[in-house]
Protein backbone atom coordinates (compact mmCIF):
# COMPACT_ATOMS: atom_id res chain seq x y z
CA UNK A 1 0.00 0.00 0.00
CA UNK A 2 1.43 3.52 -1.15
CA UNK A 3 0.66 6.82 -0.80
CA UNK A 4 2.36 7.55 -4.09
CA UNK A 5 -0.60 9.05 -5.80
CA UNK A 6 -1.05 11.87 -3.78
CA UNK A 7 0.56 15.54 -4.49
CA UNK A 8 4.71 15.18 -3.64
CA UNK A 9 4.96 18.64 -3.25
CA UNK A 10 1.70 19.39 -0.90
CA UNK A 11 2.50 19.45 2.76
CA UNK A 12 0.51 16.26 3.26
CA UNK A 13 2.71 14.46 0.85
CA UNK A 14 6.09 15.38 2.20
CA UNK A 15 4.72 14.93 6.06
CA UNK A 16 4.16 11.38 4.57
CA UNK A 17 7.71 10.76 3.18
CA UNK A 18 9.14 12.92 5.88
CA UNK A 19 7.79 10.21 8.66
CA UNK A 20 7.66 7.34 6.90
CA UNK A 21 8.85 5.36 9.73
CA UNK A 22 5.89 6.01 11.66
CA UNK A 23 3.22 6.25 8.46
CA UNK A 24 4.03 3.02 7.36
CA UNK A 25 3.33 0.81 10.41
CA UNK A 26 -0.58 2.39 10.33
CA UNK A 27 -0.96 2.02 6.98
CA UNK A 28 0.11 -1.87 7.46
CA UNK A 29 -2.61 -1.89 10.38
CA UNK A 30 -4.91 -0.02 8.14
CA UNK A 31 -4.23 -3.42 5.50
CA UNK A 32 -4.37 -5.92 7.96
CA UNK A 33 -7.63 -4.66 9.23
CA UNK A 34 -9.16 -5.09 5.83
CA UNK A 35 -8.88 -1.43 4.39
CA UNK A 36 -8.64 -1.28 0.66
CA UNK A 37 -5.70 0.32 -0.94
CA UNK A 38 -8.10 2.76 -3.36
CA UNK A 39 -9.86 3.42 0.04
CA UNK A 40 -7.03 4.59 1.64
CA UNK A 41 -5.74 6.69 -1.07
CA UNK A 42 -9.23 8.06 -1.40
CA UNK A 43 -9.23 9.07 2.63
CA UNK A 44 -5.56 10.55 2.29
CA UNK A 45 -6.39 12.67 -1.15
CA UNK A 46 -9.47 13.93 1.10
CA UNK A 47 -7.29 15.38 4.06
CA UNK A 48 -5.14 17.06 1.47
CA UNK A 49 -7.52 20.62 1.24
CA UNK A 50 -7.52 20.62 5.11
CA UNK A 51 -3.73 19.55 5.77
CA UNK A 52 -2.45 23.58 5.71
CA UNK A 53 -4.52 24.88 8.58
CA UNK A 54 -2.82 22.09 10.55
CA UNK A 55 0.27 22.65 9.93
CA UNK A 56 2.83 24.47 12.21
CA UNK A 57 2.97 28.52 10.61
CA UNK A 58 2.46 31.50 12.01
CA UNK A 59 0.90 32.72 9.25
CA UNK A 60 -0.68 29.56 8.00
CA UNK A 61 1.47 29.36 4.91
CA UNK A 62 2.31 25.69 5.15
CA UNK A 63 4.24 25.59 1.97
CA UNK A 64 7.25 26.97 3.88
CA UNK A 65 7.76 25.10 6.77
CA UNK A 66 9.03 21.84 7.45
CA UNK A 67 6.05 18.99 7.10
CA UNK A 68 5.12 16.89 9.46
CA UNK A 69 3.40 18.81 12.84
CA UNK A 70 2.19 16.58 15.43
CA UNK A 71 -1.45 17.53 14.68
CA UNK A 72 -0.84 16.34 11.22
CA UNK A 73 0.47 13.21 11.81
CA UNK A 74 -2.22 12.32 14.01
CA UNK A 75 -4.62 13.27 11.72
CA UNK A 76 -3.60 10.72 9.22
CA UNK A 77 -3.15 8.25 12.30
CA UNK A 78 -6.94 8.66 12.84
CA UNK A 79 -7.87 8.95 9.34
CA UNK A 80 -6.52 5.39 8.50
CA UNK A 81 -7.79 4.32 11.65
CA UNK A 82 -11.41 5.53 10.21
CA UNK A 83 -10.87 3.56 6.89
CA UNK A 84 -9.80 0.33 8.65
CA UNK A 85 -12.96 0.34 10.97
CA UNK A 86 -15.38 1.40 7.80
CA UNK A 87 -16.06 5.12 9.43
CA UNK A 88 -14.44 7.20 6.66
CA UNK A 89 -18.28 7.57 4.47
CA UNK A 90 -19.96 10.50 3.65
CA UNK A 91 -22.34 11.88 5.99
CA UNK A 92 -20.81 10.63 9.34
CA UNK A 93 -19.69 12.74 11.69
CA UNK A 94 -15.94 10.99 12.20
CA UNK A 95 -15.35 11.87 8.51
CA UNK A 96 -16.73 15.79 9.31
CA UNK A 97 -14.65 15.76 12.47
CA UNK A 98 -11.61 15.43 10.63
CA UNK A 99 -12.40 17.27 7.34
CA UNK A 100 -14.55 20.32 8.87
CA UNK A 101 -14.12 20.56 12.43
CA UNK A 102 -10.22 19.92 13.17
CA UNK A 103 -9.57 22.90 10.19
CA UNK A 104 -12.02 25.24 11.86
CA UNK A 105 -10.06 24.64 15.12
CA UNK A 106 -6.56 25.37 13.63
CA UNK A 107 -5.07 27.38 16.38
CA UNK A 108 -6.02 24.54 18.90
CA UNK A 109 -3.90 22.12 17.05
CA UNK A 110 -1.11 24.48 16.97
CA UNK A 111 -1.27 25.33 19.91
CA UNK A 112 -1.55 21.94 21.16
CA UNK A 113 -0.54 19.62 18.42
CA UNK A 114 -2.10 16.11 18.40
CA UNK A 115 -3.31 15.88 21.07
CA UNK A 116 -6.51 17.91 20.10
CA UNK A 117 -7.48 15.13 17.28
CA UNK A 118 -8.29 11.40 18.72
CA UNK A 119 -10.52 13.88 21.80
CA UNK A 120 -12.33 15.61 18.81
CA UNK A 121 -12.84 12.65 16.53
CA UNK A 122 -14.50 10.82 19.74
CA UNK A 123 -16.67 13.32 20.77
CA UNK A 124 -18.04 14.31 17.34
CA UNK A 125 -19.55 10.96 17.18
CA UNK A 126 -21.57 11.67 19.89
CA UNK A 127 -22.87 15.42 19.25
CA UNK A 128 -23.39 14.52 15.70
CA UNK A 129 -26.05 11.76 16.73
CA UNK A 130 -27.80 14.66 17.78
CA UNK A 131 -27.23 16.61 14.75
CA UNK A 132 -25.62 19.97 16.52
CA UNK A 133 -21.85 19.31 14.72
CA UNK A 134 -21.89 22.53 12.98
CA UNK A 135 -22.96 24.64 16.17
CA UNK A 136 -20.60 22.69 18.37
CA UNK A 137 -17.83 23.15 16.41
CA UNK A 138 -18.39 27.46 16.21
CA UNK A 139 -18.51 27.09 19.58
CA UNK A 140 -15.31 25.77 20.11
CA UNK A 141 -13.85 27.56 17.29
CA UNK A 142 -14.85 30.94 19.04
CA UNK A 143 -12.85 29.64 21.76
CA UNK A 144 -9.08 30.46 23.03
CA UNK A 145 -6.93 26.83 22.40
CA UNK A 146 -7.02 25.61 26.52
CA UNK A 147 -3.37 26.56 28.28
CA UNK A 148 -3.20 22.39 28.12
CA UNK A 149 -3.71 18.90 26.30
CA UNK A 150 -5.46 18.08 29.95
CA UNK A 151 -8.52 20.81 29.44
CA UNK A 152 -9.17 19.89 25.76
CA UNK A 153 -12.18 16.91 26.75
CA UNK A 154 -13.31 19.37 29.46
CA UNK A 155 -13.73 22.18 26.84
CA UNK A 156 -15.49 19.48 24.10
CA UNK A 157 -17.50 18.52 26.82
CA UNK A 158 -18.97 22.16 27.92
CA UNK A 159 -19.55 23.04 24.33
CA UNK A 160 -21.23 19.95 23.99
CA UNK A 161 -23.74 20.59 26.66
CA UNK A 162 -24.53 23.85 25.65
CA UNK A 163 -25.56 22.83 22.45
CA UNK A 164 -27.98 20.41 24.55
CA UNK A 165 -26.92 17.71 25.63
CA UNK A 166 -28.04 17.69 28.82
CA UNK A 167 -26.55 14.50 30.03
CA UNK A 168 -23.21 15.73 30.15
CA UNK A 169 -24.64 18.90 32.33
CA UNK A 170 -23.01 17.69 35.89
CA UNK A 171 -19.78 16.63 34.51
CA UNK A 172 -19.60 19.85 32.33
CA UNK A 173 -20.21 22.27 34.96
CA UNK A 174 -17.53 20.61 36.91
CA UNK A 175 -15.13 20.45 33.77
CA UNK A 176 -16.32 24.80 33.14
CA UNK A 177 -14.64 25.30 36.74
CA UNK A 178 -11.36 24.22 35.87
CA UNK A 179 -11.38 26.11 32.49
CA UNK A 180 -10.02 29.60 32.22
CA UNK A 181 -12.97 32.35 32.47
CA UNK A 182 -12.29 33.06 28.48
CA UNK A 183 -12.77 29.79 27.36
CA UNK A 184 -15.95 28.99 29.05
CA UNK A 185 -17.36 32.42 28.48
CA UNK A 186 -16.77 31.61 24.50
CA UNK A 187 -17.68 27.71 25.33
CA UNK A 188 -21.11 28.73 26.56
CA UNK A 189 -21.85 31.66 24.17
CA UNK A 190 -21.92 34.13 26.99
CA UNK A 191 -21.11 38.02 26.81
CA UNK A 192 -17.42 38.94 27.36
CA UNK A 193 -18.05 40.86 30.43
CA UNK A 194 -19.77 37.70 31.71
CA UNK A 195 -19.12 36.85 35.53
CA UNK A 196 -18.24 32.80 34.59
CA UNK A 197 -18.61 31.84 38.27
CA UNK A 198 -21.74 33.65 39.61
CA UNK A 199 -23.32 32.91 36.29
CA UNK A 200 -22.73 28.91 36.63
CA UNK A 201 -23.73 29.10 40.46
CA UNK A 202 -26.97 30.13 39.58
CA UNK A 203 -27.77 27.95 37.09
CA UNK A 204 -26.99 25.30 39.25
CA UNK A 205 -29.34 26.17 41.68
CA UNK A 206 -31.82 26.86 38.96
CA UNK A 207 -31.46 24.44 36.01
CA UNK A 208 -33.95 26.94 33.90
CA UNK A 209 -32.50 30.24 34.56
CA UNK A 210 -29.56 31.02 31.68
CA UNK A 211 -29.46 35.25 30.39
CA UNK A 212 -31.75 35.89 27.81
CA UNK A 213 -33.76 32.39 28.63
CA UNK A 214 -38.06 33.35 28.86
CA UNK A 215 -39.03 33.59 32.66
CA UNK A 216 -42.60 33.36 32.49
CA UNK A 217 -44.68 30.66 32.10
CA UNK A 218 -45.09 28.30 29.39
CA UNK A 219 -43.39 25.14 27.89
CA UNK A 220 -39.51 25.51 28.38
CA UNK A 221 -38.54 22.19 26.58
CA UNK A 222 -39.36 19.33 24.99
CA UNK A 223 -38.35 15.77 25.29
CA UNK A 224 -38.52 12.50 23.32
CA UNK A 225 -40.61 11.76 20.09
CA UNK A 226 -41.87 9.26 17.76
CA UNK A 227 -39.23 6.51 16.40
CA UNK A 228 -39.41 7.99 12.45
CA UNK A 229 -38.61 11.57 13.63
CA UNK A 230 -35.99 11.10 15.63
CA UNK A 231 -37.43 10.42 18.93
CA UNK A 232 -37.48 6.98 21.18
CA UNK A 233 -40.90 6.15 21.09
CA UNK A 234 -43.26 4.09 19.22
CA UNK A 235 -46.42 4.94 21.32
CA UNK A 236 -47.27 8.24 23.31
CA UNK A 237 -45.25 8.29 27.14
CA UNK A 238 -46.95 9.14 30.11
CA UNK A 239 -45.16 10.93 32.59
CA UNK A 240 -44.79 10.04 35.77
CA UNK A 241 -43.10 11.16 39.32
CA UNK A 242 -40.23 8.53 39.22
CA UNK A 243 -36.64 7.40 38.55
CA UNK A 244 -33.89 8.82 38.98
CA UNK A 245 -34.56 12.62 38.21
CA UNK A 246 -37.62 12.86 40.01
CA UNK A 247 -38.60 12.75 36.14
CA UNK A 248 -40.14 9.98 34.50
CA UNK A 249 -42.33 8.34 31.48
CA UNK A 250 -43.66 4.88 30.38
CA UNK A 251 -43.68 4.13 26.65
CA UNK A 252 -43.37 0.97 24.75
CA UNK A 253 -43.55 -1.21 27.59
CA UNK A 254 -40.44 0.42 29.40
CA UNK A 255 -40.04 3.03 32.00
CA UNK A 256 -38.03 6.14 31.13
CA UNK A 257 -35.87 8.79 32.93
CA UNK A 258 -36.60 12.33 31.61
CA UNK A 259 -33.41 14.81 32.26
CA UNK A 260 -33.63 18.39 31.04
CA UNK A 261 -32.34 22.03 31.55
CA UNK A 262 -32.61 24.81 29.58
CA UNK A 263 -29.83 23.67 27.12
CA UNK A 264 -31.77 20.24 25.93
CA UNK A 265 -33.44 17.39 27.03
CA UNK A 266 -33.14 13.64 26.80
CA UNK A 267 -34.80 10.41 27.73
CA UNK A 268 -32.38 7.17 29.35
CA UNK A 269 -34.13 3.97 28.97
CA UNK A 270 -33.95 2.22 32.06
CA UNK A 271 -33.50 -1.83 32.78
CA UNK A 272 -37.28 -3.82 32.22
CA UNK A 273 -36.69 -5.05 36.14
CA UNK A 274 -35.59 -2.66 39.05
CA UNK A 275 -36.97 -2.47 42.86
CA UNK A 276 -37.16 1.34 43.02
CA UNK A 277 -40.86 2.52 43.12
CA UNK A 278 -42.24 4.04 40.27
CA UNK A 279 -44.46 6.21 39.55
CA UNK A 280 -45.36 6.45 43.25
CA UNK A 281 -44.63 9.67 43.73
CA UNK A 282 -48.26 12.09 43.96
CA UNK A 283 -49.13 12.97 40.45
CA UNK A 284 -49.90 16.86 40.29
CA UNK A 285 -53.84 17.80 39.56
CA UNK A 286 -53.50 19.67 36.03
CA UNK A 287 -54.35 23.29 36.12
CA UNK A 288 -57.53 24.45 34.19
CA UNK A 289 -55.72 26.94 32.42
CA UNK A 290 -52.42 25.23 31.61
CA UNK A 291 -49.80 27.43 30.02
CA UNK A 292 -49.55 25.50 26.90
CA UNK A 293 -49.33 26.41 23.03
CA UNK A 294 -51.93 23.04 22.44
CA UNK A 295 -55.09 21.45 23.30
CA UNK A 296 -55.05 17.91 23.99
CA UNK A 297 -56.07 15.27 27.01
CA UNK A 298 -53.29 15.40 30.06
CA UNK A 299 -52.76 12.39 30.60
CA UNK A 300 -49.63 12.48 33.44
CA UNK A 301 -48.55 15.33 35.44
CA UNK A 302 -45.15 15.23 37.43
CA UNK A 303 -43.92 17.62 39.52
CA UNK A 304 -40.22 18.89 39.70
CA UNK A 305 -38.77 17.75 43.29
CA UNK A 306 -37.21 20.89 43.71
CA UNK A 307 -39.46 23.17 41.76
CA UNK A 308 -43.32 23.38 42.75
CA UNK A 309 -43.84 25.86 39.82
CA UNK A 310 -42.17 23.47 37.08
CA UNK A 311 -44.31 20.16 35.89
CA UNK A 312 -43.90 17.22 33.47
CA UNK A 313 -46.74 16.80 31.15
CA UNK A 314 -47.78 14.05 28.39
CA UNK A 315 -50.61 13.94 26.55
CA UNK A 316 -52.99 11.60 24.66
CA UNK A 317 -52.44 12.77 21.31
CA UNK A 318 -48.09 13.24 21.22
CA UNK A 319 -44.81 11.65 21.31
CA UNK A 320 -43.35 14.66 23.71
CA UNK A 321 -43.17 15.32 26.90
CA UNK A 322 -43.42 18.96 28.14
CA UNK A 323 -41.53 20.77 30.45
CA UNK A 324 -43.90 23.31 31.95
CA UNK A 325 -43.76 26.87 34.19
CA UNK A 326 -46.73 27.24 35.54
CA UNK A 327 -48.49 30.71 36.61
CA UNK A 328 -47.37 32.46 39.67
CA UNK A 329 -50.29 31.18 41.57
CA UNK A 330 -50.73 27.47 40.18
CA UNK A 331 -46.60 26.95 41.30
CA UNK A 332 -47.39 28.74 44.88
CA UNK A 333 -48.94 25.74 46.11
Amino acid sequence: MSAAALRPDGPLGRTLRAHAASVDPWLRAAAAAGARADDVRAALTDLEPVTPRLVDAADGAADDVEPGTPALLEVVRVTLDLVARGRWRAGLPQRAAVLKVLPALAPWCRALGGAVVAPVVAAAAVVGRRDVLDRWTALLAAAPPPPSAALVRPALLVAAWRCGLVRYRDAALEAAAGLPADVVRALLALPADADVAALLDRHRSDRWWWPGAPAGAGVLSRAGGFTAWGGPWLTPPRAVVAGPTGWGAVADGYRWSVLADVHGSAVVRLAPHTDEPWGAGPERAVPAALPVPWTDEVTGAAPDPHDPALVLVSRAHSYALDVVRLAAADGAA
